[in-house]
């Protein structure tokens, strides 16, 4: 779609068009806007409180060391 039609649709690099051809003929077009990751937030019920997303990287990030390290010392692969 021209970047120009796009734009005045309100539509963004990675939404979705939906065409529909009502019953007269008409074409019916529409932008169905692509969710993002950040607005995914407190979707889904936890006992775990949401921060901030650099917060949950670095977090997740800790926690795979973590976990890498372990699985190295339990494989007798400690690299100390």
């Amino acid at each position: 779609m021209p970047a120009e039609i796009r734009r005045i649709m309100g539509g963004e690099i990675g939404d979705s068009v939906l065409f529909t051809v009502q019953d007269d003929g008409k074409v019916v077009v529409e932008v169905i806007k692509k969710r993002k990751l950040s607005d995914l937030g407190g979707a889904l019920k936890s006992s775990v409180v949401f921060t901030d997303l650099e917060h949950e990287a670095e977090a997740t990030k800790e926690i795979w060391v973590s976990k890498r390290v372990k699985g190295t010392q339990h494989n007798g692969k400690n690299m100390d």
